[in-house]
């Protein structure tokens, strides 16, 4: 064995020095769940009646649990309560709760011994490491499941030595020596990362700890170790790769093994409005457009219609075509496992897996090639071959396997869609509400939805920053967008819930589940009406700080619509809204008349008015722009406007004269250098002038990175700063927010772009002016929350979203909300940061 990399081991490889104890008192059996949480609560109170722990201490355990899964293998789950919660223990502990009847703990596995785990910080290893004996005998587990023995229990957790024969360490290759960070040590959730790192190389890997050995591509074999927060463990490798294996190793434990999330986390506040399913039944995680729940059948708006042909034209040809299908499906379930097992584990993603086997099935395959050599098209070939043994296994009696026909004919659809030629179809909605179900839809689709026939949305691309997530927002709509193809393949029919805020579409629901969430929509219509009720009450935080909560509009109607949701005024008006939809440019006089209109309706409220913002994702029928290869970062915004003063000017001189009625902003987008902003404020200035009005605040929209690294020199020239998140973000991740692949990872949580909000409103600050957020963000009540933290004074959105932020922030302190922007700030993903919550 080689020791370049490091020395060998030292002897601060040890056993903690405290280890616990099961004892027969913290031992029930026989105990009787119907869902995951009575069984994780019936463990939480076994260790309160022992004295180990606060009864606080039990919602940290479910808290925990929403955020991961605790189950193992064999019958065995390790519910804990979050790293923060440790001071509601009293004194390090486990118990277990036998569930002969067995309790399903998500979706294909069951619990029949549950262990509960209070630990303060590493006694608790020895324990867990014993729990792995079992986990490697799945007999065991079931003689423990069903004993009527206390001591059988016991016995069997208290064991300090693995049985059987023990792993054997490398005698070639290389080794490294590495420490565990944080606290919690080398449990379920960080062997699992290691393992599932290790097992990308064809190397051969081990892990020494205490004397032990484990195999490093066996999870189960990790935990024997019982490697403390802290503690320095010895990674061998042997094989072709194995310098690159130990290096990624490496690399993956000096990460945190995805074990970090648990330093940002926190208990869900008391009033944060979140459903949760006692059954835990099949679900498939998106990304949260707009919040809210749904409940009702599933209607799929689908705006293609597949062709087959039978004949080939020409076997080269079709095989090419076959081969293509193949790696191109292979390489979807791949990303949707991927997708699958970040949010909700490998468990859950393992039916892709499955799915990819199926589509490698040599006789399959075989039978494909052979219909492609007879002369007939790979399509049709393809669908013939899945048909028939679709209807085979649909009439096999063993109900497990016929289960399994609706994954063959899941996989044959998605090969098919990639083979088959398509044809656009009309699209048409259902006279009962449904939840609606697509691909994606275009902005024009969206936005003729009928919200009294669309009770929720779910699409398998798009992002929180999309047109349909927009808009579906504005609309009220629950959203889930970016839930990938698996959405698409579900049984129109069926009675589903949709959760808007978490992101999750629940297609098999139990009649408990559906009972509770109609329950929880009435709640959550109570809450509303008293929002409702309290909208106009200004957004005072508990400690008397103020946030000004206004309003996104586009038309004029929505000014005095603004006022009615309580909205403060009107931090964004998208003045393009004028120019669409019409053969030629609005005149001056129009405009004026418009812009006059607003701010009489809103009596004395601020009006702030973007300037013409065209290009990127927008276009004018009357103006005849050159194409460009990237209109995102082209001739858009401000740039725009200067070059156009034909458009420029007459809307600058309506905006001034519409502000001699009212308080009236002027706001530039798009403004990237400061040359930007010198042209467009001597162009206003020119106006004023030639007018001879007074003047106006000038501020700009925050849209690109140059603008926040230039925000020191901003600061001083800018009467104020609105930062615009959905570009922002899109501009800052290098991700097109329309784009059907990458948009659900365009998300204004993101940790790069809250940093990037912090730098601006210290800029800000630091001239004595001030800063707003018009992007989708504000609307959201976390991001509000977070945004205010920050030192955000004015939040704009769209109308609905009003007086749910303006009560969220009534029920925070600015200290809280300080607190909370600091912890986003220190996240590292978007994921991390959406599951924070006010304390």
């Amino acid at each position: 064995m080689s020791a370049r990399n490091t020395p060998p081991p030292s002897s601060s490889c040890t056993l903690p020095a405290a280890m616990i104890s099961l004892t027969s008192e913290n031992v029930r059996l026989r105990v009787s769940a119907k869902t995951k949480e009575e069984a994780i609560r019936a463990a939480g109170q076994v260790l309160v009646e022992s004295g180990c722990i606060e009864p606080g201490y039990v919602e940290s355990m479910l808290g925990r649990e929403r955020q991961a899964n605790t189950y193992l293998s064999h019958g065995i789950a390790i519910p804990h309560g979050m790293p923060q919660d440790r001071e509601l223990i009293k004194k390090t502990s486990v118990c277990v709760v036998q569930i002969p009847e067995g309790v399903t703990w998500n979706d294909g596995s069951t619990a029949h011994l549950v262990v509960g785990i209070a630990a303060k910080s590493d006694e608790h290893l020895g324990v867990l490491a014993a729990l792995t004996d079992v986990l490697d005998d799945p007999a065991a587990a079931q003689r423990l499941s069903t004993t009527t023995q206390v001591s059988d229990i016991v016995d069997a957790l208290n064991r300090q030595q693995p049985k059987g024969v023990a792993t054997q360490e490398l005698v070639d290759g290389e080794q490294i020596e590495v420490a565990i960070i944080g606290e919690a040590g080398l449990h379920a959730r960080p062997a699992t990362t290691f393992a599932s790192v290790a097992g990308e190389f064809e190397s051969n890997v081990r892990v020494k700890f205490g004397g032990k050995v484990a195999n490093g591509k066996a999870m189960a074999s990790l935990l024997k170790l019982g490697v403390p927060g802290g503690g320095r463990m010895v990674i061998q490798a042997s094989g072709s790769d194995q310098t690159e294996a130990l290096q990624a190793l490496r690399d993956a434990v000096a990460a945190g093994l995805d074990d970090l999330p648990d330093e940002h986390a926190t208990t869900p506040a008391a009033n944060a409005q979140v459903w949760t399913p006692a059954s835990q039944g099949r679900s498939i995680a998106g990304v949260c457009a707009s919040p809210g729940l749904a409940v009702g059948r599933l209607h799929i708006f689908q705006a293609t219609v597949l062709q087959v042909v039978e004949q080939g034209r020409g076997e080269e040809l079709e095989r090419r075509e076959l081969a293509g299908a193949l790696e191109a499906a292979e390489l979807q379930l791949e990303e949707i496992y991927d997708a699958v097992s970040a949010r909700s584990g490998k468990g859950n993603a393992a039916i892709f897996r499955a799915h990819q086997a199926m589509i490698q099935d040599d006789e399959l395959l075989s039978e494909v090639k052979l219909r492609i050599e007879t002369g007939k098209s790979a399509a049709w070939a393809w669908q013939t071959g899945i048909e028939r043994r679709v209807v085979e296994m649909r009439g096999i009696a063993d109900e497990h396997i016929a289960a399994r026909a609706v994954d063959l004919h899941d996989v044959g659809q998605r090969v098919l869609r990639l083979l088959a030629g398509a044809e656009h179809a009309e699209a048409t909605l259902p006279d009962e509400p449904v939840i609606l179900v697509s691909d994606d839809l275009t902005p024009s689709d969206t936005a003729k939805l009928d919200p009294r026939k669309v009770l929720g949305l779910c699409t398998a691309s798009g992002g929180p920053t999309s047109h349909t997530a927009i808009i579906a927002r504005s609309l009220d709509i629950p959203a889930v967008v970016g839930a990938g193809p698996a959405v698409l393949e579900q049984k129109a029919g069926l009675t589903c819930v949709l959760d808007g805020s978490a992101g999750l579409f629940y297609v098999e629901p139990s009649q408990e589940d559906l009972e509770s969430a109609k329950a929880f929509q009435q709640d959550l219509r109570v809450r509303r009406d008293v929002e409702n009720e309290n909208r106009y009450k200004p957004a005072i935080l508990t400690d008397g700080h103020r946030v000004e909560v206004v309003a996104n509009i586009g038309k004029v109607a929505e000014a005095a619509a603004a006022v009615e949701a309580g909205a403060e005024g009107i931090g964004l008006l998208r003045t393009e809204f004028f120019f669409l939809d019409r053969a030629a440019p609005p005149t001056e006089e129009e405009q004026y008349q418009a812009y006059t209109e607003m701010v009489r309706a809103l009596n004395g409220l601020p009006l702030i008015i973007r300037t013409l913002d065209i290009g990127g994702d927008k276009a004018l029928p009357y103006l005849t722009l050159p194409e460009e290869e990237n209109p995102f970062l082209g001739v858009r915004g401000i740039r725009l406007c200067l070059r156009r003063p034909d458009l420029f000017i007459p809307q600058l001189r309506a905006i001034y004269r519409a502000a001699q009625h009212g308080p009236v902003k002027i706001m530039f987008p798009m403004i990237a250098t400061l040359e930007d902003f010198h042209a467009a404020r001597e162009a206003a200035e020119k106006v004023r002038a030639e007018l001879g009005v007074a003047p106006v605040e000038m501020g700009i929209m925050v849209e690109v990175p140059s603008t926040v690294l230039m925000a020191v020199e901003f600061a001083k020239e800018v009467d104020f700063f609105s930062i615009g998140t959905n570009d922002l973000t899109q501009y800052t991740l290098a991700m097109d927010r329309l784009h059907p692949a990458l948009a659900k990872h365009v998300d204004g949580l993101h940790p790069a772009v809250l940093r990037l909000i912090d730098l601006t409103v210290k800029a800000a600050t630091q001239e004595g002016k001030w800063v707003g957020v018009c992007g989708g963000v504000a609307g959201d009540p976390l991001g509000a929350s977070i945004l205010t933290g920050l030192g955000v004074s004015e939040l704009s959105m769209s109308l609905p979203s009003v007086a749910a932020v303006k009560s969220r922030l009534r029920e925070l302190s600015l200290p809280a909300a300080k607190n909370l922007a600091r912890m986003a700030l220190k996240c590292s993903t978007a994921e991390q940061v959406r599951a924070l919550q006010p304390a």
